[in-house]
């Protein structure tokens, strides 16, 4: 009698390798953008245990977006304990889900833009 493997793909398998793969092309397009707009970021920076999606040194602001994979517990657990430790360095986390990249990028943009004037304030003041 011969044994059969069955091999298949969960749909939620097939659900979050999509979810990643869109993400991919939204950070592409993000980081785009960034640089027609002066911002020079650094995609997927790690800084401690931890990765980010973009980061700039000079300014200390960290970009995160959240894509599907952040609906689960255990990666959304992890996002506190990321966000204390980088705060602790003086670095400033912005948050994004990948929905208002596509629905909104200039909001994106505004938020980013302001965020870089308080850290230029708080970076360059005497």
């Amino acid at each position: 009698m011969t044994s059969q493997i069955i091999l298949h793909r969960p749909k939620s398998e097939k659900i979050i390798r999509y979810s990643l793969n869109n993400s991919i092309s939204i950070t592409e397009e993000l980081q785009k953008k960034l640089i027609e707009k002066g911002y020079q970021f650094i995609r997927n920076y790690e800084i401690g245990n931890y990765s980010f999606d973009f980061y700039c040194p000079q300014l200390k602001i960290a970009i995160e977006i959240d894509g599907y994979a952040h609906e689960f517990s255990d990666v959304y657990n992890n996002d506190g304990p990321k966000k204390l430790y980088v705060q602790s360095l003086g670095i400033v986390v912005l948050k994004f889900t990948d929905y208002q990249i596509l629905v909104d990028i200039e909001d994106v943009f505004r938020r980013v833009k302001h965020q870089a004037k308080l850290s230029k304030n708080k970076t360059f003041t005497i």
